[in-house]
């Protein structure tokens, strides 16, 4: 079973904790839900409905989006799988809207937080769901 996990700045800033800590009972269930279904699935299983396979990054290809709905917006937290070999780290929280994601520079952003986690100038924290023993 895969161990979610969230990037953490070198500061202690955890911005995917954060977003869910502060969010609504409906936002948090519907990640939940989410993640219980791809924790248990091989990475080629990873598809839509639940999750894709971002194309569109020049600087890294293999950012997956976990995708749900919760607050009248499509939900979008991207990371990737790593940097232990059972880890999902999700690096951003992310929505769209019109088939735009928001922020419009979650490539960039996404590819310099994976590499602060190689190279140890950040963490990869376990993301801390509300009744989940795992963390």
């Amino acid at each position: 079973m895969l161990r979610i996990k969230c990037y953490e700045s070198s500061s202690g800033k955890n911005e995917v904790q954060e977003t869910y800590d502060s969010g609504t009972e409906e936002l948090k269930a519907e990640l939940e839900v989410a993640l219980a279904y791809l924790k248990v699935r091989n990475r080629q299983d990873w598809r839509r409905p639940h999750a894709h396979k971002m194309s569109k990054c020049k600087e890294f290809r293999d950012f997956f989006e976990i995708r749900f709905f919760a607050n009248r917006l499509q939900q979008r937290p991207i990371g990737y799988f790593g940097p232990e070999k059972n880890d999902f780290t999700i690096l951003i929280w992310a929505t769209e809207k019109g088939n735009k994601l928001n922020p419009e520079n979650w490539c960039g952003k996404s590819n310099r937080r994976r590499e602060e986690i190689i190279n140890g100038n950040a963490k990869a924290k376990c993301l801390k769901l509300e009744g989940d023993p795992e963390c």
